[in-house]
């Protein structure tokens, strides 16, 4: 949750990298498969937030032009073979990025799991896709297109600065201030009491951002992090 909510709240300025990276604690050694635009944005980032990050692609182009950017290796991990070379199994997580085969990215993902990695992500491109990477023990598996574009209707259908759905019927979301609760506290607004949406984070204007105790005073513009159900939120927004 942590990560999400720094997110909501990014500046992209240095003092905010290094809150982050303090916040993860010690870093974890990620495996990143597939240097397409998605696998290398997510290295990237991996890499800024201190984490200990290697990526492999099987294209030696494709390695050769990100050289210079990520620490990069040539390898095909649809072989299980490649997998033991790099030692896969001393990899605390992985992320398998292929988008562009979803036979290599059963096989890699596959692969990476009988090595022993805990943590498996995998980028799926259709729901049979998905599917079978549930099936075969994926951690976690999402869909970059298809949640993008719910996050990005969501925006637009609402007053929401930013938007994270979670499971369930729940939604974490940045919204300004209703005019309801200005100049108030969390615990004189009653806002869990009257609206039961949960106040998790506050940035007030000009202010750091604060997690969402009881006794801090929401002033006017003020962007708040709630958590709650749609038809919640709505009410709280709209009051």
């Amino acid at each position: 949750m942590i990560p999400a909510l720094q997110q909501l709240f990014a500046h992209g300025t240095t003092k905010g990298k290094e809150q982050m990276g303090a916040m993860h604690g010690e870093s974890r050694s990620i495996l990143v498969v597939g240097l397409g635009r998605f696998g290398t944005a997510a290295a990237r980032t991996l890499g800024e937030l201190g984490e200990d990050v290697l990526a492999v692609d099987k294209d030696p182009m494709i390695v050769a032009r990100w050289s210079g950017n990520v620490p990069v290796m040539e390898a095909d991990l649809t072989d299980p073979l490649a997998v033991e070379q790099i030692n896969a199994s001393h990899f605390d997580a992985a992320l398998v990025a292929i988008g562009d085969s979803v036979e290599a990215s059963i096989l890699a993902t596959g692969n990476l799991l009988d090595a022993g990695i805990p943590d498996v992500w995998a980028k799926s491109v259709s729901h049979q896709h998905t599917r079978i990477l549930q099936r075969i023990g994926a951690s976690h598996v999402f869909r970059p297109e298809t949640d993008g574009g719910k996050r990005v209707g969501h925006l637009l259908a609402s007053r929401f600065l930013d938007y994270i759905e979670i499971e369930g019927p729940y939604s974490v979301v940045k919204v300004l201030t209703p005019s309801s609760v200005c100049g108030q506290s969390i615990a004189n607004a009653q806002i869990r009491e009257r609206f039961g949406v949960s106040v998790i984070g506050v940035k007030n204007p000009g202010e750091e951002f604060q997690y969402g105790s009881t006794d801090i005073v929401i002033r006017h513009n003020a962007e708040l992090i709630i958590l709650g159900a749609q038809k919640q939120i709505d009410r709280f927004i709209e009051s």
